[in-house]
């Protein structure tokens, strides 16, 4: 029974250390990869990023398991139509620039939210530049 008890305490502590280390994972990717801002109309990489930029494929070279989804948004101004298609070529932009720092095209995929997923809700240049961005999220 002493036994028995020993191994359920081990089994018990085994159990919360992988939980804590899953969620460290999670909130590691979370500080790691960082979000960049494009000019509006832009899709362009901006050369005050490439830190940002060099860091997260840094990153996804560490973790070589993790995918990463690179998502584009736009700000408010113009039609559903034109700010998923400028999205879509913000998180393209991004995606491609990750590649040539050495990102496998196996670990991206991309997804243009365009202005439904807004950072900011007002409605004037301080907040515009705000939404006008890409953000990756590892799986």
């Amino acid at each position: 029974m002493k036994g028995f008890k020993l191994a359920l305490a081990v089994l018990a502590v085994s159990v919360l250390a992988m939980g804590c280390a899953k969620q460290t994972t999670k909130s590691t990717a979370k500080e790691k990869l960082q979000k960049i801002h494009f000019d509006f109309d832009q899709s362009n990489i901006k050369a005050e990023y490439e830190d940002e930029l060099k860091g997260n494929a840094g990153w996804m070279n560490k973790n070589s398991k993790a995918k990463v989804t690179v998502e584009g948004h736009c700000d408010e101004r113009g039609t559903n139509e034109y700010n998923i298609a400028l999205g879509d070529r913000r998180a393209k932009s991004a995606q491609k620039y990750l590649n040539n720092l050495g990102v496998g095209k196996d670990k991206l995929s991309t997804i243009s939210y365009g202005e439904e997923k807004s950072a900011c809700s007002g409605h004037d240049e301080s907040c515009w530049w705000q939404n006008r961005r890409a953000e990756f999220l590892a799986k």
